[in-house]
């Protein structure tokens, strides 16, 4: 009896010893996430991209243990904030979540301090926002055509406030003025919080912005959407048109909201990052979040985001010169 009770207490050590074993090797194999992640978002707070980062945050905190800090630096059209994290240590622990701004529109505007292709390696596309056209309360127009009368009327005097220069927002009322033949007067903002604030307060008479942070303005009746730069039709704004819609089928600008790592974090990190990044944003709990906030699934992991940013770069930095667009 003592014998067979020994033999069971040696079995129960083995398999308990090959059951830590197993662990940590697959731990071995997982070397992201760490205890911390820092994820800096180049915007002020209250955005798009502190939505983002706190869903992210919880999956995996839970998941993984990991604990997730949101930092704010905004400033320069995300370039601040991308500036901070080229210069991070590269091990994976310090990423950027933002646009693609940073990236492929504002170094096309401007002499940035790092190179968006050389500095800073696109991780994953987490999620695509719409941007929509509003008009803020007391502003006389209802429909876009009303707009682009008004704006043919008093040229230069209708102000619009986007998320910062060089944003999406910039790029896309740039290329639509050009369009139309109408000039309008941009108002930048450090991120889109405070334009939506400035614009509730009757500061600017637009909105372009994207549009999960106005949908809870727009359905108390305090902005009026006109029109959304997406694709299709938006399911909170079933009467809201597209720019296609409007016989402006080039004019389709929407932000895809990204991480991006700084360069030289080592294959293994970034191999896991990928893995890590891909099953968190297939949880339900992302998901969910995405469709409450009326917001797409991201466009790529690894290989084939890196692809689509280096092409959205030259295909911005093309329009911008065609256009002679520049950051006043």
């Amino acid at each position: 009896m003592t014998r067979t009770l020994a033999l069971s207490n040696v079995v129960r050590f083995i398999a308990t010893a090959a059951l830590a074993v197993t662990a940590g090797l697959a731990h071995a194999q997982q070397p992201w996430p760490g205890k911390t992640l820092t994820l800096i978002v180049p915007y002020t707070a209250g955005g798009t991209n502190d939505t983002l980062g706190r869903t992210l945050g919880e999956i995996l905190r839970r998941d993984y243990g990991t604990a997730t800090i949101v930092e704010n630096k905004p400033g320069a059209g995300g370039s601040v904030g991308a500036d901070a994290v080229a210069r991070a240590m590269p091990d994976g622990n310090t990423l950027l979540l933002a646009s693609t701004s940073p990236l492929t529109i504002f170094p096309n505007l401007v002499k940035t301090s790092y190179d968006p292709m050389k500095d800073l390696v696109p991780v994953a596309s987490v999620a695509v926002g719409p941007v929509g056209i509003l008009a803020t309360k007391a502003t006389p127009v209802s429909t876009f055509e009303q707009l682009v009368e008004e704006a043919k009327k008093r040229p230069g005097k209708i102000t619009f406030g986007v998320p910062g220069l060089g944003s999406v927002a910039h790029i896309g009322m740039a290329a639509l003025s050009k369009e139309l033949g109408i000039e309008m007067l941009q108002v930048p903002y450090r991120g889109g919080s405070q334009a939506v604030s400035d614009g509730l307060g009757g500061q600017v008479d637009l909105l372009v912005v994207n549009t999960d942070i106005v949908l809870p303005h727009v359905a108390a009746g305090t902005l009026k959407p006109l029109a959304v730069m997406a694709p299709k039709r938006l399911a909170p704004w079933p009467d809201v048109p597209t720019m296609a819609e409007l016989n402006l089928p080039d004019i389709r600008y929407f932000s895809n909201f990204a991480l991006f790592a700084p360069a030289g974090v080592p294959a293994p990190v970034m191999q896991s990052m990928h893995e890590v990044i891909t099953k968190a944003l297939a949880d339900p709990q992302f998901q969910q979040m995405l469709e409450k906030q009326s917001m797409q699934p991201g466009t790529g992991v690894g290989d084939d985001f890196v692809k689509q940013v280096r092409e959205s770069y030259e295909q911005n930095g093309r329009i911008i010169r065609e256009g002679n667009i520049t950051a006043q």
